[in-house]
């Protein structure tokens, strides 16, 4: 063991290293925090070098053991860990041990960067590392230590896809270290769900393993106190522990963790069940739907920023004039302008092949707008799915009462030891940490990045916009390039997909309607002259081999034809091509006419953008692409105060509520 190894202190079991102090001053706060920063910065990068090179060392001196030593040394580390707990010694060796491992098994070693991203795991913060730079191999590190230190371990993805990839990936590796792994999807049952989240590590997605912390709070509610369940522990009755999933939370890693902490933090996650449903019911919506219908917007009502109703004074009263034949909670304002506004709302805000699309068997499925999948056996609420199942004249569906709920900042904050990975985090570190207590830290990359970008193009129009993607796409295949084009909704996919069939330009389409097709679809995309036109289901954690042909024509061209909710989340995108080290091109071929531009752009920039649509004046790309920018800060800036309200509004639920011991 090296010297410099004997002398490092001990880690605060799991916790950070800095612990923070809460200030009633935020601005001293903030200040002594980056003053902190700045000074903690340097003394870590040396820190972390010298760690990374005794782990090398100490790797390279395992490198020729036969399988018998090898065993050895990992029986010596479990047994260190378990005695002396995750500290400075114990990392060196067991990140050895598992690194050489790992050689054995997978043919891959984890390089120093991949090393630097655990030690940032372990630390509880987040990892900061490039797309592309092996987060999948980066995270085995710091997961299979705190397992083999007998720590159960979540690794949390944004989708099934990615969980199932990953856990697969990497299962052979953890077996060699004599670890079980499991899985968690959307079809497994109640039983095959606790298995798979007794194994030592368990691969799952955020919404599955949040539902299932709901399901396991329903459960505990049934024994109503404290005091009952101590109770029923100390007389063995066991009969409702064998209910519960999980096995409690303990430590999790979270991949594409901005994603997950702020992007899909907006709005609670319910876990509901049906309510009584019949004729009565079904009329008052239907009633709703059609005294909707003959609204008019920017008359009867607005749509803000936010995409809520407000009805105008002539609204209110073309409401009352509407209802005065009408008998029932019609009579009341207190419920027949909730009504309408539900019913309005799913008229003009909630739109088809963009928040939700029609099945093969005609049931209505809800599309995640983060992930451009769908998600089977979800529904929204207060009359929601039932207005918009008459809308597209679907069979009508049980509306569902909520019996638990939990916003995603309570639920990752239960956690003993929390930490996450993401390739673009820069612009809300300052969030994570004031509601995460997690600090950022910037991981070099191993290779430098070969990305170069070529168009940024913003037109008046759509259909100039879609000639222009055709136009270039048409060029790049010519030229040998792999392609893939990003859109924003299943809408936009289709109506470049029917353009480019139009010029008979060859192409796979990726959106919510070919869900279970991705893996075939992903799998050809590098190769030479290959077009996918895709939502953001290729946005995070999809891998495009590319083959040598396109690796020498330039590499995978991005092609990005709407602005994300977050310029962070456009890099998602961008950061398909140029991956470790591979050349690759990115382009912007945006149009006035894209929904977040109508969605944001306010009355004087919309008045602006009308005026020059009649007179016919050309638009400088460099205008238009600065109104894009303008939009996509604001539509920012109005998610960041949903999130601040929605943790607002969740502590003062509990609040009020902690004396009842009602979770919901």
């Amino acid at each position: 063991m090296s010297e410099f190894a004997r002398k490092q202190p001990v880690l605060a079991g799991l916790r950070n290293e800095i612990i923070w102090q809460e200030s009633n001053s935020l601005d001293i706060f903030f200040r002594k925090s980056k003053e902190k920063f700045s000074k903690l910065g340097n003394q870590l990068l040396g820190r972390n070098k010298r760690i990374v090179e005794s782990i090398l060392v100490r790797s390279a001196q395992l490198e020729n053991s036969n399988a018998d030593e090898l065993q050895q040394a990992l029986i010596n580390v479990r047994k260190d860990l378990r005695i002396d707990g995750i500290n400075t010694v114990t990392i060196i060796e067991a990140f050895a041990v598992i690194r050489e491992v790992s050689g054995h098994v997978l043919s891959m070693r984890h390089h120093h960067t991949q090393i630097l991203t655990s030690l940032a795991l372990l630390r509880g913060g987040i990892a900061e590392m490039s797309t592309g730079e092996g987060k999948t191999l980066a995270a085995t590190l710091a997961a299979a230590t705190a397992s083999l230190a007998g720590i159960p371990v979540h690794i949390v993805t944004i989708n099934d896809y990615l969980a199932e990839r990953d856990a697969n990936e990497m299962v052979a590796l953890y077996q060699g270290l004599g670890l079980s792994v499991g899985i968690i999807s959307h079809e497994k049952e109640l039983q095959e769900r606790r298995e798979a989240y007794a194994c030592d590590i368990c691969y799952c997605s955020n919404k599955e393993l949040t539902f299932d912390f709901l399901k396991d709070t329903l459960v505990l509610n049934e024994r109503k106190t404290t005091r009952i369940i101590q109770a029923s522990l100390l007389t063995e009755d066991t009969s409702w522990s064998d209910n519960l999933l999980l096995r409690g939370l303990h430590f999790a890693i979270v991949d594409e963790a901005d994603s997950v902490f702020i992007d899909e933090a907006r709005t609670p996650l319910i876990i509901s069940g049906q309510e009584k449903f019949g004729q009565r019911e079904e009329t008052l919506l239907t009633t709703a739907m059609t005294i909707a219908m003959e609204f008019k917007k920017d008359i009867h009502f607005n749509q803000d920023e936010t995409s809520s109703i407000h009805l105008t004074a002539a609204g209110h009263k073309f409401l009352l004039s509407s209802c005065e034949s009408l008998q029932g909670l019609w009579k009341s304002s207190f419920y027949r302008e909730p009504l309408v506004k539900q019913a309005l709302a799913s008229l003009h805000v909630y739109h088809l092949d963009s928040d939700y699309i029609i099945d093969d068997e005609g049931a209505l499925q809800i599309v995640d707008p983060y992930t451009g999948r769908v998600m089977p056996g979800r529904s929204w609420g207060q009359g929601l799915q039932q207005m918009i199942e008459i809308k597209e004249g679907c069979k009508l569906t049980k509306p569902r009462e909520t019996n638990a709920e939990i916003s995603y900042q309570n639920f990752f904050r239960k956690y003993h030891h929390l930490c996450g990975m993401t390739g673009t985090v820069r612009e809300v570190a300052g969030e994570l940490l004031d509601v995460y207590r997690l600090r950022n830290e910037t991981i070099p990359l191993l290779k430098k990045s070969q990305r170069q970008k070529q168009f940024k193009e913003v037109y008046l129009t759509e259909r100039e916009k879609w000639l222009r993607v055709a136009e270039i796409t048409h060029h790049l295949v010519a030229q040998g390039q792999a392609i893939l084009i990003g859109t924003n909704s299943v809408a936009s996919s289709e109506a470049i997909s029917q353009v480019l069939t139009n010029e008979a330009i060859e192409h796979k389409v990726l959106n919510a309607r070919q869900d279970k097709e991705e893996a075939n679809i992903v799998s050809v995309a590098g190769q030479t002259g290959a077009v996918m036109v895709s939502t953001s289901m290729a946005g995070r954690g999809t891998d495009i081999k590319l083959s040598e042909e396109t690796r020498e024509a330039g590499g995978l061209h991005v092609i990005i034809t709407e602005l994300q909710d977050a310029a962070r989340i456009d890099r998602q995108l961008a950061g398909r091509s140029a991956r470790q080290g591979d050349p690759g091109l990115v382009s912007e071929i945006l149009s006035l006419e894209d929904r977040m531009v109508k969605k944001m752009s306010g009355n004087l920039l919309r008045k602006f953008i009308k005026s020059v649509s009649k007179t016919g004046i050309i638009i400088p790309h460099q205008l238009g692409y600065l109104i894009q920018q303008h939009c996509q800060k604001k539509l920012s800036r109005s998610h960041y105060r949903q999130r601040m309200q929605l943790i607002k509004v969740d502590n003062q639920r509990q609040r009020t509520l902690a004396f009842t011991g009602d979770k919901k």
